[in-house]
């Protein structure tokens, strides 16, 4: 009892000191390492990761793979990029061909209607690959939303020096929307590029192209592109006000067969034509629209029914 006595306000003193030692430095390692670690962390430069942001938000990629590990495939895009896709094997052996569906705007591989019309595919013998549509950022929105409109002739009799600078703002405006909206869909046609790709790597031969929503227009103008596949196929389809003069025309002159499968409720708008009735004012053959039961946005429930009617107008080409 004396010794613990004696030496006790020693050792008081001792753990103070080592107590104010490890405070400071502490301290003093963060001044020194918060820097270094935020750069370290940082993968791109701020202008860059600005630059994407305002062509895509990105659709969870990484989180999605930890979900579905042994579906997951990662398609090599240019750029060093990727995208994620998801593959379900045909459930009944032999494989009936394979589909590539492309989910609609701001869709993941698996959200929405997509898994669902997935496992109802690959149920009825189809191989499926799906692909999720990155959302456009507002700015991007913008861009692939304005109207089709031709430009209103110059007044007579305008100011020379105010229609040069007009013409000056709309070109520099033109020049960066162009190249927004021409990378977001470059890289969504390097996907689609991939998971063809992907597809014929492990022997089907037989292949549809599936757009859900906006995605219509996407896997539309891939094939308008060049692409190689047997079947187009429309989901409740939409399209960017830019797209939808020509469209029809250039769908006559590309020879695939394609199905509509439009919103059973919807309404024509009597004072214009809409895009299937358009299609078949322009003379495309091989095309057959079909009205399914929709709501947007649409239930998980409805995708088997919409994979039934898929499969069943594929099997009968």
């Amino acid at each position: 009892m004396q010794r613990f006595e004696i030496y006790r306000p020693g050792l008081l003193w001792v753990f103070a000191f080592v107590s104010l030692f490890t405070l400071t430095s502490t301290a003093f390692g963060q001044e020194q390492g918060g820097p270094a670690d935020e750069t370290e962390g940082t993968t791109a430069p701020a202008s860059e990761s600005a630059s994407r942001s305002l062509v895509w938000t990105g659709t969870g990629e990484r989180s999605l793979s930890q979900t579905f590990p042994e579906a997951a495939v990662w398609l090599e895009l240019e750029e060093n990029e990727r995208a994620l896709g998801l593959f379900y094997p045909e459930a009944r052996l032999p494989a009936r061909g394979a589909v590539l569906v492309l989910s609609d705007e701001g869709e993941t591989a698996a959200s929405g209607v997509t898994g669902s019309i997935a496992t109802g595919l690959a149920s009825r013998g189809w191989a499926v690959l799906t692909l999720g549509l990155e959302a456009p950022s507002p700015v991007l929105t913008e861009v692939l939303m304005r109207p089709a409109l031709e430009e209103p002739a110059a007044e007579p009799g305008a100011v020379e020096q105010e229609a040069s600078e007009s013409v000056m703002i709309d070109v520099m405006a033109s020049e960066n929307a162009d190249d927004l909206e021409e990378r977001y869909r470059g890289r969504i046609s390097q996907a689609l590029q991939a998971g063809l790709a992907m597809l014929v790597e492990r022997g089907y031969e037989a292949s549809a192209v599936l757009g859900v929503g906006r995605a219509s227009i996407h896997v539309t103008n891939y094939l308008l592109e060049g692409a190689d596949a047997d079947a187009l196929i429309w989901v409740a389809p939409q399209f960017y006000p830019v797209d939808q003069p020509e469209l029809p025309e250039r769908l006559a002159s590309l020879g695939t067969v394609l199905l509509e499968l439009y919103p059973s409720g919807a309404v024509d708008n009597p004072t214009d034509w809409n895009m299937g009735m358009r299609l078949r004012r322009a003379g495309m053959s091989g095309f057959e629209r079909q009205p399914i039961p929709w709501l947007s946005p649409a239930p998980v429930g409805l995708g088997d029914g919409v994979a039934s009617r898929v499969a069943a107008w594929l099997e009968s080409r």
